[in-house]
């Protein structure tokens, strides 16, 4: 039998070959692996509807990802899911939470196009789960803000949405605002869990990074949604410190108060958050409620990890080319526990 890198790094981890952060998990994981934050891009080069404006070209990170996925101008739309499904086929994730991505609406409740930077509608999203019904779980978006947004929440439950995701400094909202609250009451009658970013962003413009503070997710809470404080309120070594203390201490607060919050660990293994997981294996509380999420296509990045793991488990992570494997095996190299890798199963069990 052929031992591939990646089969020999799980064989290893089984083996509970130790780390600095502490012992990595004895077997693998009992439930369905589901990794609760994966993105899904296009330009609309294929009759999508999606776009990326001309600023989100500009940006630093655009031609690397291009490189990253491979990725050919005028037939991304294409060339993203087959990355996408080759690379999710290919890892030891189960299914994948695929998110669509709303954009900014005015003070009356209308589209503005002009002010969004990327673009994925919901009709495309559950084309493409549609078409991989074993690979994806629906996340439909929608911002609140919009004036449809209570017949769009319908739609969507109607159509199979599982969750629904909000960013607010992207798409300039505030989640914690009073006037949303019918919104997330009728989404917690639907049943549909609801994912907001929380933390800082750098991957594309922000309007106010106020609006990702945990400490907002309390209108949703006391609706009684099930809500998931996406990225876990942390930040990069970019950040002021507030990304790094006040923002997860109020999610510890809100741990404490309400069952239905949970958290995920997307992007937490970045190159520019090396202080995240460490801070957060500190607070059993977050651990309790964390599940995993990779941010799928940002990478993971083992290198900045250099201190806490031998140079073999390094040198193996670095030159995984395959992003769901890479982040998943990093993270459990790290110290995260079994748990975190089962719990979302539990929490979309009906799916």
């Amino acid at each position: 039998m052929m031992v591939t890198r990646r089969s020999f790094i799980g064989m290893l981890s089984a083996l509970g070959i130790g780390t600095a952060l502490g012992s990595m998990p004895a077997a693998a994981p009992r439930r369905p692996i589901i990794d609760t934050h994966v993105h899904l891009f296009g330009s609309g080069d294929s009759g999508s509807g999606c776009f990326m404006s001309e600023r989100q070209r500009r940006h630093w990170n655009y031609p690397l990802f291009l490189k990253l996925l491979n990725l050919r101008e005028g037939n991304m739309d294409h060339d993203y899911v087959a990355a996408l499904v080759g690379q999710l086929r290919d890892s030891s994730i189960d299914r994948a939470l695929l998110f669509a991505q709303d954009g900014r609406y005015d003070d009356s409740g209308n589209f503005d196009r002009t002010a969004t930077n990327a673009y994925v509608p919901n009709d495309y999203l559950f084309e493409i789960v549609a078409r991989y019904p074993n690979l994806f779980i629906a996340c439909c978006s929608i911002n609140p803000k919009r004036r449809d947004a209570l017949e769009e929440l319908e739609r969507c439950a109607e159509l199979g949405s599982a969750a629904l995701k909000i960013h607010p400094p992207v798409q300039d909202v505030d989640p914690g605002l009073a006037q949303f609250r019918p919104f997330y009451r009728r989404a917690a009658e639907l049943g549909i869990v609801i994912i907001v970013h929380t933390g800082s962003e750098h991957a594309s413009d922000v309007t106010s990074h106020a609006f990702s503070d945990p400490a907002r997710l309390r209108t949703a809470l006391e609706e009684g949604c099930t809500v998931v404080a996406a990225h876990t309120g942390m930040g990069s070594f970019l950040d002021e410190h507030v990304f790094l203390d006040d923002m997860l201490q109020n999610l510890i607060a809100l741990i404490g108060r309400f069952e239905n919050l949970y958290c995920d660990s997307a992007v937490l293994a970045s190159a520019f958050r090396w202080q995240n997981l460490p801070r957060i294996l500190k607070e059993p509380s977050v651990i309790d409620r964390l599940m995993h999420g990779s941010d799928w296509p940002f990478p993971s990045n083992a290198v900045v990890f250099w201190n806490r793991l031998v140079p073999w488990q390094v040198a193996s992570l670095a030159s995984e080319r395959n992003l769901f494997e890479r982040d998943y095996q990093l993270k459990r190299a790290l110290g995260l526990p079994l748990g975190v890798f089962e719990r979302a199963a539990g929490l979309f069990k009906r799916v």
